[in-house]
């Protein structure tokens, strides 16, 4: 009868069954140094016209501090030699002062909008983004130009403020189309602007994209 009884379960640990460790897969990247100032400066102007590739943020950023230096120095040069040769010319120093700066503007443009797209193309974005910004930009400028040519001579010659602002409105208001068009891109490359503010802080990824491979990680 005692044979019959039913036995006890033994407990054997190696019967246990333990859940497989799953590896956390762990990417083997290196960062390489952050690229200095008068290195990424001599990139951008060496790429005048390279929209292809990458450019990581210390590149982008670099740059884009020497265009606000270069566009400041300029401005207060162009002051300063519009008024020495207005004389020559028989322009008025606003018109010529703004004329220069234009000039200084479309020189460096390019580079500026090659940076970009390569900063985007870092990100894994297309740089359509920069052509729709440009696309708006031009258009805005075309407007303003064409708005508020004739008062450029004016805004130099100590004319009241308020009475520029009421010449400025009623030209607005005389060609309604140009001006909704205006205010209609202007809208749009400040939305734009915020959104490639965003894309252009994110970080480099580090794999290998359509656009080529990583310029920081290796």
């Amino acid at each position: 009868m005692e044979q019959n009884q039913p036995q006890p379960p033994v407990f054997n640990p190696q019967q246990q069954q333990v859940p497989p460790q799953v590896p956390q897969y762990q990417p083997r990247v290196t960062a390489l140094p952050t690229m200095g100032p008068i290195e990424a400066v001599k990139t951008c102007l060496r790429k005048y016209c390279d929209f292809t590739g990458r450019a990581r943020r210390s590149e982008y950023w670099w740059f884009v501090l020497f265009l606000v230096i270069v566009y400041f120095v300029g401005s207060f040069l162009a002051a300063l030699l519009s008024s020495a040769l207005s004389g020559v010319f028989g322009i008025e120093p606003t018109t010529l002062a703004i004329v220069l700066v234009m000039v200084l503007m479309l020189a460096f443009i390019v580079p500026a909008y090659a940076v970009l797209t390569r900063r985007l193309h870092d990100t894994g974005r297309s740089g359509w983004w920069v052509a729709l910004a440009a696309v708006l930009a031009i258009v805005y400028a075309f407007c303003y130009s064409r708005l508020m040519w004739p008062f450029l001579n004016k805004m130099g010659a100590g004319t009241d403020p308020f009475e520029m602002a009421q010449e400025i409105a009623n030209s607005m208001m005389a060609s309604p189309t140009l001006a909704t068009i205006m205010s209609a891109c202007g809208v749009g490359c400040f939305i734009l602007g915020i959104v490639l503010l965003v894309f252009s802080l994110l970080d480099s990824k580090w794999t290998e994209n359509k656009y080529g491979p990583s310029p920081k990680y290796q």
